[in-house]
């Protein structure tokens, strides 16, 4: 479309680059007769400036893509905007010589050590991110039960909060459980973008050793995108995406939203007394374990303006229900506790790529309520049936002295990031990042218990980090990555000790560093290296507890890690091979202690960790792909017995128990974009994963033919896909854990066993 306006200085033509199902294309090469070239952006945008008036051939073209041409005019002192929209070519190609690179590659094979998912690919099926990412080598995702269940992810050894998570480059804690990782819908996202190594300074977190950042969808122009999902357990998936835009006026309006819900009531097997007391084994379901949460997510601005390239308010409203089935180790059942929560939250996103000559700013503001309510009164205790066996005289479920906790947090942010390119080989990134957090909270019940309601006393977490790098690329093919950065936090909270109020305030200060490197080796090779001083504070959740599973510790200390990454990328026709080395010695590690009735974070062990992962992919033809990847990561106490609690140094070197140190994952793919002549899409998948089994306590403690094992595990997935041309509806029928093989994760709880789900899609443009 041709939006005609005054400019002040020569005349400016610019515009977006789209696929036909409604993506923008980067790196698509776009000239004006033939004779001046651009190619477009990350964000599919293109631009000539300072033309002369006159007649133009406008063409635009990209691989896999049939080339599109307009003639236009210009006039003098005119700013010309048309969006270029290029359809999938259909044709069969024998070979194909690939000249440029897409984004995927471009990021693939920049200093980072990182890989990526392309999550268009992913919208017609059932899948959540943590069932995405953990494909990825060197990855893997460990739940505490089914869907909704906290999800934990170990990315090179490191695990749990060690990795931060973030959605376009904040933190996605900072929106509410109700948008965990595990929960989160594939359809909102553009591309995954996980971080081996050194995390980059724009992500601009408290990372030790990795990071997951989602980079949602943002496309500029009309569409409607709906998806259903329905399958074993009673669960349901909705997702509902679209946006109004006038281009002319640069205006835009849209919505992301999604409901999902699960029953979770899939068989585990467990023990129940008899009639004497005794535990006998029984294969029961899960008969209290629920869970819903929701987003809706209103947005309105502007786009491509002379003082913005993309100034959005957005506001949101998501929650979760959560039944709480059993405690940490899955040996005691609940029949009656639950969770609930609500956040109501706002925000403001500006972009401007130039707002100075070769520099370019981005800020992110926002701040976020959120009400939680858990209830732990009854006095009945369950059975795995479900049966009330016996009612207790006091205490609740979980807690000793009962709970009806409602809890009120607020939470803001801001993300203040520069990018300035001073000169052609080298670029220069700045940003700064800052969090602030109260939480206050209300339990009659308790109070009654405790003389005091010690809940009504605020927990404050403020937290700030900066970041500063500089990105240079020589003239011999080597790139080179410094940063700096700075991190700072004051917390004030409070611990019950003994039934006593135990108040804790600290602050702490810490610097971090990063060299990273890459080089072309040859052709086909590059070779990247990397080390890190990482340092990660503790967060609001592992300082403040959340007050029903989990208790305070407000004396928590930061983690410190020491970080080096070796890889190896080699691309040659059909093949594709990355391989890693990565060593990591981390102190002050904060990890999660369970015990029968509670869980607490606490400073215990300083460990090392050695490892490698390789990650092969072939495209042995156009329709039939095949990849394959392998983990081993080796992580070892390096604590003296003064810290483990031991009379002597038996755990010294000894390998960390419950914690995986070999797994891989395999997926063959069928796809043909012209099935049987119709312009329809038909895939059909088969997916493996595999993890060697491990000792869930110290190997080094007792009779190892007795000890308690988690089993070697290798569950498979397969599904089959038909997608009509345009997109305009798709169904997709899945099944996970085919082969119904017992699954286990975090402290040996069981996950669901063989599922079948249905996805409907439709996407109109």
């Amino acid at each position: 479309m041709l939006s005609p306006s005054l400019y002040a200085q020569l005349p400016i033509l610019e515009g977006m680059v789209y696929s036909n199902d409604g993506g923008v294309i980067p790196g698509a090469h776009v000239s004006l007769n033939d004779s001046l070239f651009t190619v477009s952006s990350a964000e599919g945008k293109y631009s000539f400036t300072q033309l002369q008036p006159g007649a133009y051939r406008l063409r635009a073209s990209f691989i896999g893509f049939n080339e599109v041409q307009k003639s236009i005019t210009i006039q003098k002192s005119q700013k010309l905007k048309i969006d270029l929209t290029l359809e999938e070519l259909i044709t069969e190609l024998t070979e194909v010589t690939v000249t440029g690179k897409s984004e995927a590659s471009e990021l693939k094979e920049s200093v980072a050590a990182v890989a990526l998912l392309e999550a268009k690919l992913l919208y017609s099926q059932s899948n959540n991110t943590s069932d995405v990412i953990k494909q990825i080598s060197g990855v893997n995702v460990r739940q505490t039960g089914g869907f909704g269940s906290d999800a934990e992810v170990y990315i090179n050894g490191m695990s749990g909060k060690q990795v931060k998570f973030f959605l376009d480059g904040i933190p996605l804690s900072y929106f509410g459980s109700g948008m965990g990782l595990n929960v989160l819908p594939v359809n909102l996202m553009k591309q995954i973008e996980v971080y081996k190594g050194v995390v980059p300074v724009n992500l601009g977190a408290d990372a030790l050793g990795g990071a997951i950042n989602i980079v949602p969808r943002k496309e500029y122009r009309n569409y409607l995108d709906v998806a259903y999902s329905y399958g074993s357990f009673n669960s349901h998936k909705l997702n509902l995406n679209g946006q109004l835009v006038q281009p002319d006026k640069g205006l835009l309006v849209g919505i992301n939203s999604f409901y999902n819900h699960s029953d979770n009531n899939y068989t585990v097997d467990i023990e129940i007394p008899n009639e004497f007391g005794n535990p006998q084994p029984a294969t029961v379901e899960r008969f209290h374990d629920k869970y819903s949460n929701h987003l809706i997510n209103l947005y309105a601005g502007v786009v491509d303006k002379n003082w913005t390239d993309r100034l959005i308010l957005s506001l949101r409203l998501s929650g979760l229900d959560d039944d709480v089935q059993h405690n940490a180790v899955m040996s005691q059942p609940y029949g009656e506790a639950v969770y609930s929560e609500a956040t109501t939250g706002f925000s403001v996103e500006y972009e401007k790529e130039e707002i100075l000559p070769k520099t370019g700013l981005k800020w992110y503001g926002g701040m976020n309520f959120t009400k939680g309510e858990f209830t732990d009164t009854t006095l009945n205790a369950y059975t795995w049936d479900g049966e009330i066996y016996r009612r207790r005289t006091d205490g609740g479920e979980i807690s000793t002295s009962r709970n009806l906790l409602e809890l009120n947090s607020k939470n803001a942010v801001s993300r203040f990031n520069i990018v300035s390119d001073p000169w052609n080989n080298g670029k220069v990134i700045f940003n700064v990042f800052s969090s602030w957090f109260r939480r206050t909270g209300e339990d009659p019940i308790a109070a009654e218990f405790y003389g005091q309601d010690f809940y009504q006393n605020p927990t404050v977490l403020i937290k700030n980090a900066t970041g500063l790098a500089y990105e240079h690329t020589f003239l011999n093919g080597i790139s080179s990555y410094t940063a700096l950065k700075h991190f700072a936090y004051q917390a004030d909270g409070y611990a019950i000790q003994n039934l006593e109020f135990v108040p804790n305030k600290q602050r702490v200060s810490n610097i971090g560093y990063s060299q990273s490197f890459r080089a072309n080796l040859l052709s086909n090779f590059i070779a990247k290296a990397s080390y890190e001083y990482a340092t990660r504070l503790p967060d609001e959740f592992e300082l403040f507890g959340d007050f029903t599973l989990v208790r305070p510790n407000p004396f928590l200390k930061p983690e410190q890690s020491h970080n080096a990454n070796l890889g190896l990328l080699y691309t040659q026709g059909k093949i594709k091979l990355d391989i890693n080395g990565f060593y990591r010695h981390t102190d002050n590690i904060i990890w999660l202690r369970t015990s029968q009735f509670f869980a607490q974070y606490q400073n215990l062990l300083e460990a090392s960790v050695k490892g490698f992962d390789v990650d092969l992919s072939f495209q042995a033809f156009p329709f039939l792909s095949a990849k394959a990847n392998l983990t081993f990561q080796d992580i070892r106490n390096r604590s003296p017995k003064s810290v483990t609690g031991s009379i002597d140094d038996k755990y010294f070197n000894a390998r960390l128990p419950n914690i995986p140190y070999l797994f891989g994952n395999a997926e063959v793919k069928f796809s043909e974009d012209n099935f049987l002549g119709t312009k329809s899409k038909f895939s059909a998948w088969w997916s493996g994963a595999y993890v060697n089994e491990f000792y869930l306590f110290w190997a080094v403690d007792g009779n190892r033919d007795l000890k308690n094992v988690i089993p070697n595990q290798f569950i498979q997935n397969a599904g089959i896909s038909y997608i009509w041309p345009d997109n305009r509806l798709s169904i997709t029928l899945e099944s996970t854990n085919i082969f119904d093989t017992k699954a286990y994760d975090n402290f040996s709880v069981q996950r669901p066993g063989r599922a079948f789900y249905l996805t409907l899609r439709t996407f109109i443009n």
